[in-house]
This record gives C-alpha cells, structure tokens and sequence, in this order.
C-alpha cells in the first residue's frame, strides 16, 4: 500500500506534467496561426488554382482575389454564430481571371431577410449590393467545409436559396464553373459595397493546430504514469499468485519432499 502511495503521487505529477505540456502545445499552434494571420497578403491566383489539391501550409494564408461577383448565385449559410448570436454567412461566389470561382464569405447577417444579403442594388442603393465590376478582396483562405454527415436517404430541408455547409460538393451542383477547394473569409472588398453590408467575420485561429513537440512531450508523460501504474498491478499481481517460489520444490513442506536416494533406499529395505 506504501508502493501505491508513492506510484500514483508520481503519476499526478506526471499526468499533471502532461497536460501542462498539452497546454503549451496548443499555444504554439495558436501563435503559429496568429503569425500566419499576421503575413502579408498574397495574390490567390499563386497559391491555388481550380480543382488543385488544398494543403496544410494553406490553411489562414492572408489573400488578395481579384474578379467579378456573381450575386445572381448568392448562397445563405445558416447556423453561424457572430458575438454568441445565431445568424448566417453570406456566400457569393467571386468569378476569376481564369474562368474560375472562389466561394467568398462576404459576412454575417442576423436572418435571411436582413437587407445586407441582397445580391444587386435595385434602384437607389438602399441594400448591401454587391459591385457588378471587377473587385479585389483581401481576406483569409479556409479550405472546403466537409459534407454535411446526415443519415441515408435523408435530403436536405433549407430553402433553395441556402445551404448547409461551404461544401464544395455541394457548390458544384450550384455554381457552372470549377471552384477553388477553398473559399475565402473576406475582411475587406475595393470598392467597398454601397450601403448595408454583411458585418465582417473574424477570422478565429483557435483550434487551428498543435505543436508537436511538446505534444509529444505530453505523450512522453502520459506513458511514464500509465507504466508506473501497470508496473504496482504486476507486483501486486505476483505477489496474489505467491511468487515463483511456490512453484519450486523448495516450497514444498520437509515431509513431502523426496529425493531418488532416500525413494531408493526404502525400496533395498522393503
């Protein structure tokens, strides 16, 4: 019982060092992140191209894209939260040079009847149209939402004008062109869009990443108080079946033991 003491304070300290490291991982991966953020912009077309794979190092890069809106196809993105209230992004996509498109979130709006997600100015510019000549947006690349993971042979319930997720499986069954395998967080558009807008969604960079070596320093001492555990159970498990000595001939009673002399010589007797 004294071994048991000893074993689970030193494994305390060494699970308590683990998350202790588990926390200092997740802060590098947040200040990675944050620096990421921090970058200078660069233009979208030298990052990534339609159809191309999207990778790691792409993940929160600072863009510039340059093109044309397409508000015709302007998608509602329901159940995003903004400041702890539930609203929806606003979706447009952003025709390129190349003929492609990037899905653009241009912002937040509270309901789908907010007048920031109309898609065009209809008279005097009392709605958050959007520019119909070419804009740049500088904002902050994501890639592609995954699908929606909903049971089989269940369909989809939104109205035609949204959509569940920045899926681009989805958007491909929406928009006529090839899309980029990420969209854009937009934090600001030249020209600016006239009247109300969408608010601008911060860009979060939590949960972004790990740093992998103090995350494998927190592996390191998980292990360490998990062996020193599974270590007291085997002395104590040996200890309950009586040790290999029980099952030797030494722990048999005086009387019980025979050796062949003394089997022989009773037998010369007999």
């Amino acid at each position: 019982m004294a071994l048991l003491v000893v074993v689970l304070l030193a494994s305390s300290v060494m699970a308590w060092l683990g998350g202790w490291q588990l926390d200092r991982a997740r802060e590098q991966g947040l200040a990675a992140a944050q620096r990421r953020l921090a970058a200078p912009p660069a233009q979208l077309s030298d990052l990534l191209g339609a159809r191309e794979p999207f990778t790691g190092e792409l993940v929160d890069r600072p863009v510039v894209a340059t093109g044309t809106w397409d508000g015709e196809r302007r998608l509602l993105v329901p159940d995003r939260r903004l400041a702890g209230v539930n609203g929806l992004w606003v979706l447009t996509p952003l025709r390129l040079a190349d003929g492609s498109a990037v899905a653009v979130v241009r912002g937040w709006v509270p309901s789908s009847a907010d007048p920031a997600t109309a898609p065009f100015a209809t008279g005097e510019a009392t709605a958050g149209e959007v520019t119909t000549g070419e804009v740049a947006v500088t904002g902050i690349l994501r890639p592609a939402e995954p699908p929606p993971d909903r049971l089989p042979g269940r369909a989809d319930v939104l109205p035609p004008e949204q959509i569940e997720r920045v899926d681009l499986t989805q958007l491909v069954q929406r928009w006529p062109y090839p899309l980029l395998t990420g969209y854009v967080l937009a934090q600001r558009e030249e020209p600016a869009p006239v009247g109300p807008s969408p608010r601008v969604v911060p860009p979060d960079p939590a949960g972004t990443g790990l740093g992998l070596r103090n995350l494998s320093y927190a592996v390191q001492w998980w292990v360490f108080a998990g062996f020193g555990l599974f270590l007291w159970w085997r002395l104590v498990r040996d200890d309950h079946r009586g040790g290999p000595d029980r099952t030797t001939p030494a722990a048999d009673p005086p009387e019980r033991r025979r050796t062949p002399e003394s089997s022989g010589a009773r037998g010369a007797m007999a």
